[in-house]
């Protein structure tokens, strides 16, 4: 995947705050999970500007000093050979950034934490020294985002010296679409198969690239890339989660993999691992705040009610837990089959829940742009209570939406209508009925009732265009 793809928010600020670092100092945090597309952001926004970039590596204090040493100078062949401290390094790069403006980056960051915490100190001291007389852009990457966070947002020496944070997210299904379509993938239904798996992470699809597995059965892309002990994403999950987990990340997983198949109440999540509910709403709470959990409630919940269920937001640790976390054995072993033909039995349940979340942020960014609803509700999620649940609800004073999300056309049938038109005379409000499916409703029976019944309809392709 040698093209760049997007990022043309990111590119336009960095660029912005690049110009700004002609007269004083500009720092800037990136922050994302491994793969996103950090570096290669880098690169696009270093192309063609005076600028100094150091990975750092987990390697002792002074090895890392010579290497970044010999970078400083290639760039600057005047500099010493060699530099005996932090502090003499940092008085360089600040220096020379007072005589002519550059970009400086250190990516992966947070390694300092390991190899040499006196490093935030240097750092706070240089920054505040030469805050008006240096001509940088100064930024720091990392993908450990509890980490990245407390050096530079809790009470550490960096705190308060940073101008500006940028969260990278994954690529929207639109963008992962487009990699696809430029790789001869342009069926919708393929994109969608890919996307529940690698989501929109960018490196995955340099995988897909470089195996020649864009136009692979999903079979062969599991066996290729996942289910076999040398294959490259096999310890991808547990590479991301590990380090963020530390000692206790046993325990973490067990309930990611809970999660990963559909077990999104506190009860069932205990239930499975034979723990009580306190000690798993503990872990549960942790996950949500630091990590790539989202608590899903019921919106006329109490903040403190019981009744909330969870979710693992990043799709490909969905996925990577479900097949490949919780086959490990079988993997050792190099018993594919069981773990293949489980796969083909459950990938649909597995896309269920990825295609109602999509739908919902489809719909919604179609509702606030192009007004395909006569209501412009403040979100729309799912609902539950004691009798229903729905897929879709979004309120707006006297007007609500109210519908269900199908990942196949087929399911939409008498019943389900019904029991739409039944919440919304209960409710006795101006229900907005919806229904989205994968593909388009060809029942001409169910469409012609649909629309005697006032709903909107919609489908994958019309949210996505």
């Amino acid at each position: 995947m040698r093209k760049f793809y997007n990022r043309k928010n990111e590119l336009a600020m960095l660029d912005k705050h690049f110009r700004i670092a002609k007269n004083n100092i500009f720092t800037e945090v990136i922050i994302g999970r491994r793969r996103i597309g950090k570096t290669e952001l880098i690169k696009e926004h270093l192309e063609k500007k005076p600028a100094l970039y150091f990975y750092v590596t987990k390697k002792s204090s002074q090895i890392t000093l010579n290497d970044f040493t010999a970078t400083l100078k290639e760039r600057f062949p005047f500099v010493p050979s060699i530099i005996n401290n932090w502090e003499d390094f940092f008085n360089l790069i600040f220096e020379l950034s007072g005589k002519q403006r550059m970009v400086v980056v250190f990516d992966e960051f947070q390694n300092f934490n390991s190899i040499d915490k006196s490093v935030f100190s240097i750092l706070q001291k240089k920054i505040d020294e030469y805050k008006d007389k240096s001509k940088m852009q100064l930024i720091f990457i990392g993908s450990i985002q509890t980490l990245m966070e407390k050096i530079f947002m809790r009470k550490e020496p960096l705190y308060g010296r940073v101008d500006n944070f940028i969260y990278l997210k994954p690529f929207s299904f639109g963008e992962v679409a487009v990699i696809c379509n430029d790789h001869k993938v342009k069926n919708i239904e393929s994109v969608f198969n890919l996307f529940s798996i690698f989501d929109g992470v960018a490196k995955y699809y340099d995988f897909l690239e470089k195996f020649n597995l864009f136009n692979k059965p999903l079979e062969i892309i599991l066996k290729e890339l996942f289910i076999s002990r040398d294959t490259p994403l096999y310890k991808e999950g547990k590479n991301l989660l590990i380090e963020e987990f530390g000692q206790d990340y046993e325990r973490y997983f067990d309930i990611l993999f809970c999660l990963s198949i559909g077990k999104t109440k506190t009860s069932e999540i205990a239930s499975v691992m034979q723990l009580p509910v306190t000690t798993v709403s503990k872990y549960l709470s942790v996950l949500v705040k630091k990590y790539k959990l989202a608590e899903k409630r019921n919106l006329h919940n109490k903040k403190n009610s019981k009744d909330n269920r969870y979710y693992l937001r990043d799709i490909f640790l969905r996925f990577w837990f479900r097949y490949v976390y919780k086959n490990y054995t079988k993997i050792e072993i190099g018993s594919y089959q069981p773990i293949l033909s489980d796969f083909k039995k459950t990938f649909d349940s597995h896309q269920g829940l990825i295609f109602e979340e999509l739908a919902r942020k489809l719909l919604y960014k179609k509702m606030l742009e192009e007004k395909i609803l006569p209501c412009q509700a403040m979100e729309i999620s799912n609902y539950w209570d004691k009798k229903y649940e729905f897929d879709i609800y979004g309120q707006e004073n006297k007007n609500f939406i109210i519908g269900e999300i199908k990942l196949n056309s087929k399911a939409v049938d008498k019943k389900l209508i019904y029991k739409i038109e039944e919440f919304a005379d209960f409710r006795n409000k101006n229900a907005i009925k919806v229904i989205i499916t994968f593909d388009k409703i060809t029942n001409l029976k169910m469409k012609k009732l649909l629309k005697e019944k006032n709903f909107y309809i919609f489908d994958l392709m019309q949210l996505n265009s």
